[in-house]
């Protein structure tokens, strides 16, 4: 395995944002210091021809300019939505930054996504360090956290650790929030795309996309992926979660714990197959809905909506709300540590 770490360009405000990538026989994965992006992720099809198989952009402005799709950042200090832009810890109310109809989605307007990461290779891992610091106030939250998001190869899968500390207890959750099409990031709709997703319910949300707090059993509905079928197959069906959600836009709630398999997505144009695994309680599944990007992409690309698949594992949207949701408070001298793997290989004919 290689490391290389290079300079990428500047963000809009003129500081310097580098580019590390990492290869071996399998994969090979560009990751930016701006927002920890996953810009490229390189896999070999069923013909052996490489495929870049996540949507990005050229330059750090243009990643700026759309910061909307987060696409491929990651996201926090809360990933996802907080209803109301408001949460008690320790029966104190903080108010964070509305920034979606009243609500706060992604961290409000200063987020990791948001954020220039420093960035390293470990000496002796074969995995890349980055790391940032959200001060205590930001946005409304409280505490300094310190984030640290690891990228490495094991094989034919790439490994993503975030490890977060905090002075004062606060709230954390922390996704990556990469636009995955495995026939290559500019060919089109996902819709083809086979999926399954092993979940026995999701979370119902209100027409804002917060949690009710009921968890709805996907046995009989168009939202069940335990079994695999394409993702267009029931996405225009008149069931009330995908109208609201314009398709899929929904947290999947996942059984058990500790890193287990989530889900697996196929390309069934290159045959590449992906498998997510997890240590996190979910994953919000998200068919690209509303991506409609202000400026060119990658390579020239033109991206639509549903071009992509979001398969972002993550706690529970509005966990601080819900006492009965999977706890999302991270206190001092605790760690927040949580493991993600994407997993290449060519699915079976």
């Amino acid at each position: 395995m290689s490391i290389t770490i290079s300079n990428f360009g500047r963000a809009t405000d003129g500081t310097p944002v580098q580019k590390a990538v990492l290869k071996n026989d399998k994969l090979e994965v560009h990751i930016l210091s701006y927002a920890a992006i996953l810009h490229r992720i390189l896999v070999a099809d069923r013909c052996g021809n490489p495929v870049d198989v996540v949507l990005g952009y050229p330059t750090v402005p243009d990643y700026e300019l759309n910061s909307g799709d987060a696409m491929g950042a990651v996201v926090g200090r809360y990933a996802n939505r907080i209803g109301g832009a408001r949460f008690y810890l320790y029966e104190q109310e903080y108010h964070v930054t509305a920034n979606q109809r009243g609500n706060c989605l992604h961290s409000g307007l200063h987020g990791f996504n948001r954020t220039v990461f420093s960035m390293e290779a470990i000496p002796g891992e074969d995995a890349v360090s980055l790391t940032a610091e959200s001060p205590d106030g930001t946005d409304g939250f409280p505490g300094t956290m310190q984030l640290e998001v690891q990228y490495s190869l094991a094989g034919s899968g790439l490994v993503v650790r975030y490890y977060a500390t905090t002075d004062a207890p606060t709230v954390v959750n922390i996704t990556n929030h990469s636009y995955f099409n495995l026939n290559g990031h500019a060919s089109g709709s996902v819709l083809g795309h086979r999926l399954s997703l092993e979940s026995p319910a999701y979370l119902e949300t209100d027409d804002a996309s917060i949690p009710t707090g009921r968890r709805i059993p996907v046995a009989d509905t168009p939202m069940d992926f335990n079994e695999e079928k394409t993702i267009g197959r029931d996405i225009g069906e008149d069931y009330p979660a995908l109208v609201q959600g314009k398709g899929y836009d929904h947290c999947y709630l996942l059984p058990d714990t500790g890193l287990r398999h989530a889900a697996w997505l196929v390309g069934p144009e290159t045959g590449i197959r992906m498998e997510t695994l997890t240590t996190q309680p979910a994953v919000q599944l998200y068919s690209a809905n509303n991506l409609d990007p202000a400026t060119d992409c990658k390579d020239g690309a033109h991206y639509s909506a549903r071009d992509a698949v979001c398969l972002e594992t993550q706690n529970c949207p509005d966990s601080p709300n819900h006492p009965d949701f999977p706890d999302a408070t991270l206190l001092p001298k605790q760690t927040y540590d949580e493991t993600t793997v994407y997993k290449f290989d060519i699915a079976p004919l």
